[in-house]
């Protein structure tokens, strides 16, 4: 194979090959089905041209490296085109004379660097990339040996976090390889965790106070004395302010260093102490630690008072990557829906992508407007009037024989699922666990049920520690170039992410004909009768070129609809106990959120005293045990998930 070598005499991926190689792999996934339209070539060239432009930028000594962010649409093969190149440039680095690139591949979940690294071998016909993380975890030498490394988002934030605070090792063990630096950084999917975000509250910092021994109080006394003010002020804000309206007052734009250092330093004692079991949770040292991190980064960055309701809080938050970085390829579909890119002005740069690469109009968009929320506290409070009468929308609706994705609250997903019937399967994804997944891909219809809105100090914490702390005066009339309500406009935007994430998890994904068409879909949702409402809209029709829409006349509240209900109570118990935390759950508990008649509840109790029933051998692998506490009338049943 030839090599396309500039004047520094890097070893680069010839375009042609990597264009005909890709169109080669694009029709072997598929069994020819998805076809390799002329836009998707050309958006496949501009993968090809920035994924050359950043090696040669980074190889050169010039201190100017900015991000590029590639907002490719789903379905137009950017992971698949990641695995070629990656591929591709293994084998030029076998080229003599020539300096070998190597590449680095962060990408979401664990799963997902496994299925990347054998999609990478695969194609390269031998093995060439390697990945390491919690379960796998690779000696330096072994991933230096290596031309591809793919590790998470998660290992690479801590690489990046770790790297600002001046400890470069773990970022050069990731960075550095047998052949120099890895010129080729590619970030599949956007790094929706750049900016860390810090809270604490008078309870968390009360339990660190608790947690210092007696006999290390003299060593740490400055921390001791910062903490407890922290506290006390937080505990004077309570005490003046009854529960109301929202409250943001910044306290300090830069942080006090010696402070900082005291507090780090009272996190490493910690470190290694071991709490007593019958003093403190199973959990203390996670959250003693947590908070020691969140304070520490107060003190050293900026910091704001928050109260909501009740809660009264101490926040900050910090842009994670550092000054020093290579400039790294994002694949992020959604791109035009994220703000940090705007924030962080000229250092990222959003390219512009062809036409025609979809299009939609195989799909139609069913639209209903409310008045009332569709955030997670609303849908939690109305469930049990909402879900059934979405699914008796949903039978009427839908022909027979539809494959149904209905997107919700995690909150909710329990009682959704015992909506689902033989007539009326229902697929449940929740928010938070849905965004990179096929599971739902041989779906036609998406449901999305309730909105994902951040918490109100994200947006916040975003603009502070990428644009800097604002002052009160900023706060009330939050202007940010041509938008007047920024902080508006951030949580709208990550909604309208969210939403258009979760539409593309059903078949519109796969490209189908010449024009960039899918298979023909339904997406149903609910949107709120305001400004907002009209803005995801927009969002969505922008993502999706040709989307057809209409309006569908449906309101989620009102009265009370009968819906046919799943007999197997089992499986919604199975999945609701899946995503418990370790502890006790109440069996009361899972008799409000399944909406148990005494019937159903019952015959549940009678299955899991039942050691050899089939729900209770499939909650003892998921660590779930039945257990019974006093006797007769007086008993409580509770299920125990062990950690």
């Amino acid at each position: 194979m030839q090599t396309s070598i500039d004047q520094h005499g890097l070893a680069l991926v010839p375009s042609q090959l990597f264009l005909s190689r890709m169109v080669q792999h694009w029709s072997k996934i598929s069994d020819g089905e998805m076809v390799a339209t002329p836009a998707l070539r050309e958006a496949w060239s501009l993968f090809e041209l920035q994924s050359r432009d950043l090696i040669i930028n980074n190889a050169n000594d010039t201190p100017f490296k900015p991000s590029v962010v590639l907002p490719l649409p789903t379905g137009s093969g950017k992971t698949e085109g990641t695995c070629v190149y990656a591929a591709l440039q293994a084998d030029a680095n076998l080229i003599e004379g020539n300096t070998p690139v190597g590449v680095l591949i962060v990408t979401r979940l664990i799963k997902d660097a496994e299925r990347l690294v054998s999609s990478i071998n695969s194609i390269a016909g031998r093995a060439v990339a390697v990945t390491s993380h919690t379960d796998n975890k690779l000696k330096a030498p072994d991933m230096a040996a290596a031309d591809i490394l793919v590790i998470t988002h998660a290992s690479f934030m801590r690489a990046c976090g770790a790297f600002g605070a001046g400890d470069g090792s773990r970022w050069a063990t990731f960075h550095s390889w047998r052949g120099g630096k890895r010129h080729l950084v590619v970030v599949d999917e956007a790094l929706l965790n750049s900016v860390s975000h810090h809270r604490v509250t008078s309870k968390d910092i009360a339990l660190v106070l608790r947690a210092i021994p007696h006999k290390d109080r003299d060593s740490f006394g400055g921390a001791i004395h910062t903490l407890t003010k922290l506290q006390d002020y937080l505990d004077r804000q309570e005490q003046k302010h009854a529960p109301g309206d929202d409250q943001t007052v910044p306290l300090w734009a830069e942080g006090s260093p010696r402070h900082a250092l005291e507090i780090e330093a009272l996190h490493e004692a910690l470190g290694s102490t071991e709490f007593d079991q019958d003093l403190f949770a199973a959990d203390a040292a996670h959250n003693v630690s947590t908070v020691l991190e969140a304070v520490q980064v107060m003190l050293e960055e900026f910091a704001y008072y928050r109260r909501s309701g009740a809660q009264h809080t101490l926040n900050s938050a910090r842009y994670i990557i550092p000054k020093g970085m290579p400039g790294v390829l994002v694949l992020d579909a959604t791109a035009r829906c994220n703000l940090t890119y705007e924030l962080l002005g000229g250092g990222v740069m959003v390219t512009d992508v062809p036409s025609g690469i979809r299009n939609y109009d195989n799909v139609t968009l069913h639209v209903a407007r409310t008045a009332s929320g569709m955030g997670k506290t609303k849908m939690e409070k109305a469930k049990k009037t909402r879900i059934p009468r979405l699914a008796a929308e949903l039978a009427k609706e839908l022909p027979a024989n539809s494959k149904v994705f209905l997107c919700v609250h995690k909150c909710v997903k329990d009682l959704a699922l015992m909506y689902s019937t033989d007539d009326l399967p229902l697929r449940i994804g929740y928010w938070g666990a849905v965004d990179g997944s096929n599971k739902w891909a041989d779906c036609d219809v998406a449901v999305i049920y309730g909105l994902f809105w951040q918490d109100p100090t994200r947006p916040i914490n975003n603009v502070f520690a990428i644009d800097g702390p604002k002052d009160a005066s900023w706060l009330k009339a939050p202007r940010h170039g041509s938008h007047e309500n920024i902080l508006a406009v951030i949580s709208q935007k990550d909604v309208s992410a969210s939403v258009i994430q979760a539409i593309n998890r059903i078949c519109i994904r796969r490209v189908t004909d010449e024009q960039g068409r899918c298979a023909k879909a339904d997406v149903y949702i609910v949107l709120p009768k305001d400004w907002r409402g009209d803005a995801i809209l927009q969002d969505i029709h922008s993502s999706m070129p040709g989307l057809r829409h209409i309006e569908w006349d449906f309101e989620p509240d009102g009265s009370k609809v009968y819906a046919p209900r799943s007999n197997s109570v089992a499986q919604a118990v199975i999945e609701l106990m899946r995503t418990r935390q370790p502890g006790q759950t109440p069996l009361s508990y899972i008799k409000a959120q399944l909406s148990l008649t005494p019937r159903q509840f019952g015959r549940l109790k009678e299955d899991l005293a039942k050691a050899a029933s089939n729900v209770a051998a499939a909650l003892h692998e998921l660590g779930v045990l039945y257990r019974v506490e006093g006797r007769g009338r007086a008993a409580k049943g509770f299920l125990v998930k062990v950690a």
